[in-house]
């Protein structure tokens, strides 16, 4: 059963930029993180990271972007993440 999903979009307001957490209540109470990896647009840059891939070139610093919280979406986090603590303090109580 899922008990919600918050989407918080970065202070910078790119669409790239969006992180989701959805909130699980199953047996195992847990939540899953979303993170959008922009792609490059079609080019010559795009053939050249697909032939890089195909050969097995990894760049060191991997494949990441960087997330700016807004100040008034740390309370939004935080009530997301009350609901896990408490979902597990519940499941303990059950066994």
């Amino acid at each position: 059963m899922l008990d919600g999903t918050e989407y918080l979009e970065c202070a910078c307001h790119s669409d790239e930029h969006t992180l989701r957490f959805t909130l699980s209540l199953d047996d195992d109470p847990e939540i899953y993180t979303s993170v959008f990896l922009g792609s490059y647009p079609w080019g010559w840059r795009c053939i050249l990271t697909g032939i890089k891939y195909l050969f097995g070139y990894k760049c060191k610093f991997g494949h990441s972007d960087c997330f700016i919280m807004k100040p008034e979406d740390a309370e939004r986090l935080r009530v997301v993440l009350d609901k896990l603590i408490e979902a597990r303090r519940l499941q303990l109580g059950k066994k």
